[in-house]
Formats: C-alpha cells, structure tokens, sequence
C-alpha cells in the first residue's frame, strides 16, 4: 500500500519505533511449521501496513556446533520463504543463531523464529487545509478517516465527527477531478458482517457528498466487513478496535 494519512486535527509524521515481534515455534529436530504456527504468521502479514524488519532462526539442539547452526539457519530460510510466497513485496533481513546465544531453560521456547516488525502510519492531527495532503497522494493511495465515529451499531455519525465529514467534502470540492472509492471496515467478529454496518457507514458518507453537490460519476463506495483489518481478530484491546472500524478513502482519479 502507498500512502496512508489519518485524518484527524496537527501534521504529525509518526513511525512506530518500539520493535515488535512475532515467535515462531518448531518441533525438536524440525523446520517444519505447523499450521497453528502458520497461522500466526499468516496473520502477522494480514495486518494492513506491516513492514518486516528482520527474521532470526534459533536452535535448542546440544550436538555438533555446525548442526545447530544449520538448524537454526533452515527454520529461518523456512518463515522468510513463507513471508515472500504471501507477501512478495517484503525486504528483511534474515540472520540466525546456533548455540552461540543465551538459551532459555525451557528448550521449547528456544526452537523457535523471531519476525521483528513495525507498522508505520503518517498522522495528521490538526484540521487544515487538507488539499496540500491530496495533492500530495497518488492514484491508488488510501487515506484512513480516523475520528470519523459512528453511533454504535448505526449508519448515524457522531456529533464530534461532523468536521471530518466536512474537511472531505472541502477537499472534494476543491478538486474537481478528484473520484474516490469510500471504503468501510468493520472490527471484532471476521467475515461478512450480516448487518452490514460496513456498507451502511459508506453510503451515509456518499449520500452526504452528494447531498452536498458532488457528482456521482465522482464517487464509488464499498464494504470489506472484517476481511481486512488492521489488526487481527480477534482485537487485544479498544485500541486495536477502534483502528479496525474505519472508514477509508482510495482516490481513483485527480
């Protein structure tokens, strides 16, 4: 994906530094991963905007220091392989540790792969004139509205989120050649949402714009319910929520 903004209220360009991390475990002996560990992973690069830093294979085995480094060097060419079968758009650094490292007492925990990564997201957090920001982007960029807040389980926009929904259509009408995809997620329960709030949110958003004077021809809306969040469900806090419940902009055209 290009680029991200949140549309919020300040311009604040932000990397996550804090270094997280995926484990990967394998069997004694093994570079096989199995499809609990596979799932793990798979998740990992679900999540919308992850960048992989680097991998790291570990070896608990007490034999011969040559084997336990080629041990632990296959486990880690095994999960960098995996990462670019699923995401081929991924560069990382892959790197690998025998017996010449610091071992948990609990052997288990010492077969494993580290995958370090980080997600980076660009904020703005002060409302201005948002066209600086479009004029910047390229077809194909999304744009997360962040602070767009919906009455929960309604297509009906919060009263604090109404500058949002206006900054858009300024921007909407500043650029006459602008044309966007509106495109509304979901949190908490994978799938089809059978309510469909999703598509709900997106065509309030639409009729709004078009209440507003923007033509149709300009305008296209979409719902993906939870099939791609953020982070993975299901979420570890409101925060983690909150983030997947969103509304997103992709221009098409400017």
């Amino acid at each position: 994906m290009r680029g991200i903004y949140f549309l919020l209220f300040f311009v604040l360009f932000i990397n996550v530094k804090a270094q997280k991390r995926v484990t990967i475990y394998f069997e004694a002996n093994s570079s096989v991963v199995d499809e609990k560990e596979f799932k793990k992973l798979y998740d990992l690069l679900r999540i919308k905007d992850v960048r992989i830093q680097k991998v790291i294979g570990y070896c608990d085995l007490r034999s011969s220091e040559i084997y336990i480094d080629t041990l632990a060097k296959a486990r880690a060419s095994k999960i960098s392989n995996l990462i670019k079968l699923i995401n081929p758009q991924q560069e990382f650094e892959i790197s690998y540790k025998g017996d010449n490292y610091n071992k948990n007492k609990t052997l288990e925990l010492t077969r494993k792969v580290e995958v370090f990564f980080k997600i980076e997201r660009a904020i703005i957090t002060q409302k201005k004139d948002l066209t600086q920001f479009f004029n910047k982007a390229k077809v194909g960029d999304t744009l997360v509205l962040n602070q767009l807040y919906f009455f929960d389980r309604t297509a009906d926009l919060l009263p604090e989120s109404y500058q949002i929904q206006e900054a858009l259509f300024d921007v909407m009408k500043k650029n006459a050649k602008l044309k966007i995809e509106i495109q509304g997620h979901i949190c908490c329960t994978p799938g089809k949402d059978e309510e469909e709030i999703a598509l709900k949110r997106c065509i309030a958003i639409y009729d709004y714009l078009v209440s507003k004077g923007i033509s149709k021809k300009r305008l296209r809306y979409k719902s993906f319910d939870a099939t791609k969040p953020i982070f993975p469900i299901p979420e570890k806090n409101e925060e983690e929520k909150k983030a997947n419940r969103r509304v997103e902009i992709l221009i098409l055209d400017k």
